[in-house]
């Protein structure tokens, strides 16, 4: 079902005349929950990708080493994390047991046991994008499919 934006509460044009040199068309995006495939449009799901080709890495980050944690340790401590805030604890102790600290410092960047990855480090998948379910996206002639990846190392 497609969705709409609603009338703007004041014509913005009419406010700041200084500005229509500037407007653009604007597609407004509706994520919403589920399981996409490679073959439907969505912010963070995976990417229609040919199997002959490399996945892109980021060109600025071939340092000898890097460290990264392992998605499922921050998910784990994540979880972890928003059962302690959850359960009562007297005033002063401690948010989290001793077993509980092992798993979060593993999932925390900052953490002893991060995981050292050698070589390039993989671009990650942010919004793909078809052009049939967002008709006004402009794009070069002949396409028909947006994706835009992101390097997660700072520079």
């Amino acid at each position: 079902m497609p969705r709409t934006t609603p009338p703007r509460p004041a014509d913005v044009l009419a406010l700041f005349p200084e500005l229509a040199p500037l407007a653009r068309t604007a597609v407004r995006l509706h994520p919403r929950s589920g399981s996409p495939t490679a073959a439907d449009s969505s912010i963070g799901g995976p990417l229609l990708w040919p199997a002959d080709e490399p996945w892109p890495t980021c060109p600025d980050h071939d340092a000898p080493r890097h460290h990264g944690v392992a998605p499922d340790d921050v998910r784990l401590g994540r979880r972890i994390l928003a059962e302690a805030w959850a359960r009562p604890r007297a005033e002063g102790a401690d948010l989290l047991t001793p077993e509980e600290r092992v798993i979060v410092d593993r999932a925390s960047i900052s953490g002893r046991t991060r995981i050292p990855q050698d070589g390039p480090v993989p671009m990650i998948p942010v919004v793909q994008l078809y052009a049939s379910d967002v008709p006004a996206l402009p794009g070069p002639a002949g396409t028909d499919l947006l994706q835009v990846l992101w390097c997660p190392r700072p520079r």
